[in-house]
């Protein structure tokens, strides 16, 4: 079963219609027809079992025949804030992997130690998480913002469980991902580049409320760290 997409401006209470390059997929490649079944959600909890009604070069129309609400979402809103790599494709790997996982939105970041500081490509990564949503059958679209300093995003945190994952700080100071016992709320997660956070941004994020993450004795690439971190506290 695969998940198709619409936004809301799209659908009422008996129809639904899809737009441009998705209707080219299903009509043109898929080579959906009249009559066929499949599943539409608009990235906001809602998926809709529809029937296709009929096609042309752009549109995709459908006829609603049930309506579900919040399938397959994890019971805990997790907020990524992934340092920007070296790499455009491997940060493009975090987005991915994040949406696919199941996170509620990813705020990409600028540090001292970020070298490749692209502010071009939100676009791109709002694109690669729809694909992601759509490929683990979630119902609802991550939003990935516009990236951030780190100062600025440490002061817009409002989470009631806040990380930062930093192994230069004293380990006594930090508290192992195993061990972590979530308090009821949002989860924020950053996650630094190569190199790491530096000793101001680690003491800002300490001084904010936040929470020291061990990952564990492996040293991880950031990407691996993001995922990492992630799939331990969904």
């Amino acid at each position: 079963m695969e998940y198709y997409y619409t936004a809301k401006q799209y659908i009422s209470s008996s129809s639904l219609t899809i737009v441009d390059e998705e209707a080219k997929h299903l009509a043109r490649v898929l080579r959906k027809n009249a009559g066929e079944k499949i599943f539409v959600t608009d990235g906001e909890y809602n998926v809709y079992e529809c029937e296709i009604t009929g096609s042309s070069k752009n549109i995709v129309e459908c006829k609603i025949i049930n309506k579900h609400f919040n399938i397959n979402e994890p019971g805990v809103k997790i907020n990524l804030y992934p340092a920007l790599i070296k790499s455009p494709d491997r940060f493009e790997f975090i987005i991915e992997k994040a949406a696919e996982l199941g996170v509620f939105s990813v705020h990409p970041l600028i540090t001292e130690h970020t070298v490749n500081k692209t502010t071009e490509k939100t676009r791109r990564w709002q694109q690669i998480a729809l694909s992601a949503m759509k490929q683990s059958q979630r119902c609802y679209l991550p939003h990935v913002y516009e990236p951030s300093e780190f100062m600025e995003a440490l002061t817009q945190s409002k989470a009631e469980n806040k990380f930062i994952a930093d192994e230069k700080q004293n380990e006594m100071a930090r508290v192992k991902i195993n061990e972590v016992r979530l308090k009821p709320g949002a989860v924020d997660i950053f996650i630094g580049p190569e190199g790491g956070f530096s000793i101001d941004e680690a003491g800002a994020a300490l001084e904010a409320g936040f929470n020291i993450l061990d990952l564990g004795s492996r040293k991880y690439r950031s990407e691996t760290a993001a995922i990492f971190a992630v799939s331990k506290l969904l």
